[in-house]
């Protein structure tokens, strides 16, 4: 037996949203099936989030999902999801090192509904199917015969299946679908993760205060002084948008950024803006993990941004430089402020 997953969050305001397609080069064959509808809840403020018409949310696709992130079951080598996202790092790796020599950062998983894009270059563009390269032997490795006779002996494993997407016999469906219904109970259960109870969620909704560190980092936040508002907007704590912020003055390779997939010019060295929810966790910074604190990061803006023709506007602040030239105090408040978007419940649920 399973625990269905609550579909309540109290204080949450419920809405039904219109489920939204992601882009998909072929539609997966219609079953028999009638699981039961999840209702995500969206906190007052937050955008409508980027739900799909194919992958629907479902009681049993979130509990299929949420057993199989943890799960070595999925890999030959004994990986999981969360060997790349530790809960201890809001779901997140310091470094990952790819077999082609590339080193970066993972990016955290919080609050990935929302999103409209993912990884750094926005190389995908479908949470469904975010999950489908992850059988490869770089990551799990997977042996599909091993998988199916793994889940076929599982005690829970084929009812939930069968649950959520009709299928009654797993052996029966060809790898490539089996895949894919991996990855969408995947996708439902990240996208039923919400991130809200952050120090300053609680400070917005009249529930804590802020001392005065804090305070004082929150108004440097928020002002032209760090400038960090353009790039970091609420509710998410990103805009959703690609910015070269002037880490380099050479691009070749993953520095290239953005233009490894666009492959126009003025994409060279853009990167996914990350959420700052739970940024006190997810070191080290950047897209390469090159700052390993946030002193580092702080100072880097302050001080350190190149000078490039690349380098986004927004990166040039009123006085015709790219720094923010913060003392040191107003450096000790910012970071302060940053500590309070961090969301411990998150981790825990």
């Amino acid at each position: 037996m399973y625990l269905p997953l609550n579909k309540n969050i109290a204080g949450f305001v419920f809405i039904t949203s219109v489920f939204f397609a992601c882009k998909q080069n072929d539609t997966p064959k219609q079953v028999n099936t009638y699981p039961t509808p999840y209702e995500m809840s969206v906190p007052p403020g937050f955008p409508k989030p980027e739900l799909s018409s194919i992958n629907p949310l479902t009681v049993e696709g979130i509990q299929l999902g949420k057993m199989l992130y943890s799960d070595s079951i999925l890999s030959t080598n004994g990986r999981s999801c969360t060997s790349c996202h530790l809960a201890i790092n809001s779901f997140s790796l310091p470094i990952f090192n790819s077999w082609s020599g590339r080193k970066f950062s993972v990016p955290a998983h919080i609050n990935l509904g929302f999103k409209k894009q993912y990884n750094w270059e926005g190389s995908q563009e479908c949470l469904d199917t975010l999950a489908m390269d992850d059988f490869d032997p770089e990551f799990f490795n997977t042996n599909p015969e091993i998988l199916y006779k793994k889940l076929a002996a599982h005690p829970i494993y084929p009812t939930l299946f069968n649950q959520a997407f009709g299928i009654s016999d797993i052996s029966k469906i060809p790898f490539q679908e089996l895949k894919r219904k991996i990855a969408y109970s995947l996708a439902q259960y990240l996208r039923s993760k919400v991130s809200v109870n952050s120090k300053f969620d609680q400070y917005r909704n009249k529930k804590a205060l802020l001392n005065n560190l804090e305070y004082e980092g929150y108004v440097i936040f928020y002002s032209e002084k760090g400038d960090c508002f353009h790039c970091h907007s609420e509710p998410l704590y990103t805009d959703q948008q690609f910015h070269n912020n002037g880490v380099s003055n050479t691009y070749v390779g993953f520095d290239l950024g953005r233009q490894n997939i666009s492959n126009k010019e003025e994409d060279k060295g853009k990167f996914f803006t990350p959420t700052l929810r739970n940024i006190e966790l997810t070191a080290p910074y950047m897209h390469d993990g090159r700052f390993k604190t946030l002193q580092e990061v702080v100072d880097f803006y302050s001080e350190g941004v190149a000078e490039n023709q690349y380098v986004d506007p927004l990166m040039t602040k009123r006085n015709g430089t790219r720094k923010l030239n913060l003392t040191t105090l107003e450096k000790i408040q910012l970071i302060a402020f940053l500590k309070t978007l961090t969301d411990l419940d998150y981790l825990n649920k």
